[in-house]
């Protein structure tokens, strides 16, 4: 007859000690939970703060730089009208300058009519006196043939 031995792997025996710990184990992981918990609840706090700060930040960093590039279109867009501004004063100068050199030969014309306007004026007051005389002859005519 052969004998086998078959061995099943031995158990821990169970005595009061053991339970003891187990139960221990057991309070000591209950309290620890509630601190776990009490804990977790206050880093789960201080990370919602923290990604909300985050957030935050990055969004008035958003809106800074927007603001920053909207002053800096605004400063393109004043430099641009500046420039339109220069462009258009200097056409307006050159302008000028022509009316002016336009106004200097009529200025040279006119002083060289004056003598002729002068004369001109002469013969309009001969003229109105001659008339004034023709009427006074034409009523001393009528005076006479009446």
């Amino acid at each position: 007859m052969s004998t086998s031995t078959h061995t099943n792997p031995p158990t821990p025996p169970t005595t009061t000690s053991s339970r003891a710990q187990s139960l221990h184990s057991s309070v000591s992981q209950q309290s620890n939970q509630t601190f776990s918990a009490a804990d977790a609840a206050r880093h789960l706090s201080q990370e919602h703060v923290s990604r909300a700060s985050q957030e935050m930040f990055r969004k008035v960093a958003d809106y800074i730089r927007a603001e920053m590039l909207a002053t800096g279109e605004d400063y393109k867009l004043l430099e641009n009208m500046n420039i339109v501004t220069k462009d258009r004063y200097s056409e307006l100068a050159g302008v000028a300058q022509e009316l002016m050199q336009e106004v200097g030969k009529l200025r040279t014309t006119y002083s060289d009519f004056e003598p002729y306007l002068e004369r001109i004026d002469e013969i309009s007051q001969q003229a109105e006196t001659i008339s004034n005389i023709a009427a006074e002859l034409d009523e001393y005519t009528k005076s006479l043939g009446g």
